[in-house]
């Protein structure tokens, strides 16, 4: 890779928007969090199963995000393109690193898991069709049909965990070759 102005740019805007990613998840999870908080912010059992559908599918991609930045971080020492701040040895913070990634992924893995639990315990829950005990009545003063309840949900195949033992020792032990 050669570091004309033009690749640097576009770097620069890719780190960017990779950035902007992040910062929209964080915010994307706090508006969830203040929404389901608040009164009404969940209408029933379907919008619970929702909740939980989305959260799953973030659990359950997070393995791969962490995997990537691992592979990222084993693949910039490799060429050489890391230094350590502050002393000490870049591969102990990068054997450090692997560790607390490959705990995430382990408690990801776990995390999504127990929700696929969680929604497989609610799959058959729905509401009664009847209206919050604070709902107004419609205009005309009568109560309407019952809504209709969510269709009933089969559960996604579970995802297992992958099998990364070895993982970490075969990204990070690679550059212990040399040393």
């Amino acid at each position: 890779m050669t570091s004309n102005a033009s690749a640097t740019s576009r770097n620069a805007q890719v780190d960017h928007e990779t950035e902007q990613l992040a910062e929209d998840l964080e915010s994307a999870v706090h508006s969830l969090k203040r929404a389901v908080e608040e009164p009404g912010g969940l209408a029933g059992p379907a919008t619970a199963f929702t909740v939980l559908d989305a959260a799953h599918t973030a659990a359950t991609e997070l393995d791969q995000l962490l995997l990537h930045l691992e592979r990222f971080l084993a693949h910039q020492h490799a060429d050489g393109r890391l230094v350590r701040d502050h002393g000490g040895s870049l591969d102990g913070a990068l054997d450090d690193f692997g560790r607390a990634i490959l705990h995430a992924r382990h408690l990801g893995a776990g995390c999504g898991e127990a929700i696929n639990q969680a929604r497989s315990a609610i799959n058959h829950v729905h509401g009664t069709g009847s209206p919050p005990a604070t709902s107004a009545l419609p205009l005309g003063g009568t109560a309407t049909e019952p809504a209709p309840t969510a269709p009933i949900r089969r559960d996604a195949p579970r995802v297992t965990p992958p099998d990364c033992r070895g993982l970490r020792a075969r990204w990070f032990g690679i550059f212990r070759k040399g040393a």
